[in-house]
């Protein structure tokens, strides 16, 4: 007879906002297991508001009625997500402890005045649509301790890659790309794909350059990627992290003229200040040999990035996380399962030595309907 909620789901979309991520862990035995994965499409409408929110949310004043009424729509869909997992599985609730659900991030500022980020989606109503309890809030407590509330992921890299492992350290090339050392420390190194998808959707219409290809057939514009190295977020010591609101085509264009350079060599340049942002990340971090770089994350599947990776880290063996058995585009999912295992079992998590904040916290509140 299966033990009752020895399961737990993670549940997201990442800073990339190409679709909902949805993964059923089972927590019974360490390390947990992954059961069960499901990618589920954002409507098309849908994602284009978010993403254009995603890049106004820092430059001008989004109506609060346009946000909010997305806040309730996104949990309508994550909460489509979540139970189309469970019919395809037939998954009886019975056995899920609850929902680790983080929402969609569109702003992220952990060094204002007083630091703030947000991921909407409606935890109250996510419950009552799936029946079932729902921890969020996964970095408010976090930034209210003193620390970024970001990034995340180092807590689970850190539990399950680098468990009593001093040679290998974790990258997750998502919208933004965060760094885990085997030192414990862990932080954004800055854009991952966020400035790769938004520059070949805005020359040739497409949403991602499938495997680097495009990025492969240009020319590395040395003096761009030197220039773009300038901007002090990659000389800020750790912790640190950011955003998209940050890293956009906003951002490109404050930092360079491109109208006499070749598309492809921008995008080009792009994987390169992307691979070059990480390892240097790494180098910067290095008192002790770094053996294996591991990838997750969509970046993971662009041969490009990966190869200018190995390229600039010729003595690490540069490889994706499916070596260590779990496939890359669903660690980040994993994660959230993690965490809202944690919350829901009233587990402290220690986040000092990554985001800096004071002690370790009971990361996210927890949401019940009652059914």
């Amino acid at each position: 007879m299966p033990k009752p909620n020895k399961y737990a789901i993670g549940l997201l979309s990442g800073t990339s906002i190409d679709s909902i991520d949805v993964v059923l862990a089972d927590f019974s035995s360490a390390p947990p297991q992954i059961v069960a994965v499901h990618s589920h499409p954002f409507p098309t409408g849908l994602q284009a508001e978010l993403k254009q929110l995603a890049v106004e949310i820092n430059d001008s004043s989004p109506q609060l009625t346009d946000m909010m009424r997305l806040h309730g729509e996104l949990s309508i869909v994550f909460a489509d997500a979540v139970n189309k997992l469970l019919r395809q599985n037939h998954c009886s609730r019975e056995l899920i402890a609850g929902i680790g659900f983080h929402g969609q991030t569109i702003g992220h500022q952990p060094k204002a005045e007083l630091p703030w980020s947000l991921q909407l989606g409606d935890a109250h109503r996510l419950s009552l649509l799936t029946g079932l309890s729902v921890v969020s809030g996964f970095r408010s407590m976090d930034m209210a301790a003193g620390g970024q509330g970001a990034p995340l992921a180092p807590l689970l890299h850190r539990e399950i890659f680098q468990a009593g492992d001093t040679s290998t350290a974790v990258v997750n090339i998502g919208g933004i790309a965060n760094l885990s050392h085997p030192n414990g420390s862990g932080f954004d190194t800055g854009p991952g794909n966020c400035l790769l998808d938004a520059w070949i959707l805005k020359n040739k219409n497409q949403n991602y350059d499938q495997n680097g290809i495009w990025a492969a057939s240009g020319q590395t514009n040395e003096k761009l990627v030197t220039r773009w190295l300038k901007d002090p977020y990659f000389k800020l010591a750790s912790p640190k992290s950011t955003g998209t609101d940050y890293f956009n085509l906003v951002w490109l264009a404050q930092h360079s003229s491109l109208e006499s350079i070749p598309a492809a060599d921008v995008q080009a340049s792009l994987s390169e200040l992307t691979a070059h942002s990480i390892a240097s990340s790494l180098n910067s971090e290095r008192d002790t040999t770094i053996a294996k770089l591991l990838v997750c994350g969509g970046g993971a599947h662009n041969t490009d990035l990966m190869k200018r990776l190995q390229n600039l880290l010729p003595d690490v063996n540069v490889s994706t996380t499916a070596v260590a058995g779990i496939d890359p585009d669903w660690v980040e999912g994993l994660l959230f399962a993690w965490l809202g295992w944690q919350r829901l079992n009233n587990k402290l998590v220690d986040t000092r030595e990554i985001t800096g904040a004071e002690k370790p916290l009971l990361l996210g509140a927890i949401y019940q309907a009652v059914l």
